[in-house]
């Protein structure tokens, strides 16, 4: 007799590549997994809450914006995140009018170029320099980094 499996269980989060002029949002993290470092609006869906409704309600809560085009799908990223694996649904929209206006989960925000923003903060030498010292965090960039270049891939177009 097999024995009985034990479900499997993943989180779900987003992330939205924000666009405006050009450029995506960062924002800069206060504190939980790698405070200080810079990352696109997104985060853990509610009980009940689809993708599409929770990557809206955390630009809007995180940033004050809301989409001024559809969101549109750029990926679905595996990643390692507070000891849970999980899934990040990634988004991307045209955020053209409203001011940011910061929740106290971030200090900072800028617009940034989508390929200054990969290779300033999860180049792969960087990446490979964060392995030995932190391979949380290393892999955990890695998989921001295969975000961004799955959103690149979909910027360019077929």
């Amino acid at each position: 007799m097999a024995e009985p499996r034990t479900p499997l269980s993943y989180r779900l989060g987003t992330s939205v590549y924000a666009e405006r002029d050009g450029k995506i949002l960062v924002l800069k993290r206060a504190s939980g997994a790698a405070p200080g470092a810079w990352y696109t609006p997104g985060g853990v869906l509610d009980p009940g809450e689809v993708p599409l409704e929770c990557a809206r309600r955390e630009l809007l809560e995180e940033t004050g914006l809301a989409p001024t085009s559809p969101l549109e799908l750029v990926g679905l990223i595996a990643l390692n995140v507070y000891g849970s694996e999980g899934f990040l649904v990634a988004y991307a929209c045209a955020c053209d009018a409203g001011e940011v206006r910061l929740s106290d989960e971030h200090t900072a925000f800028r617009w940034v170029d989508p390929l200054e923003y990969r290779e300033r903060y999860f180049s792969l030498e960087g990446i490979e320099r964060l392995r030995a010292r932190e391979p949380g965090i290393a892999k955990l960039s890695a998989a921001v980094r295969q975000g961004i270049d799955e959103y690149l891939a979909w910027r360019s177009g077929p």
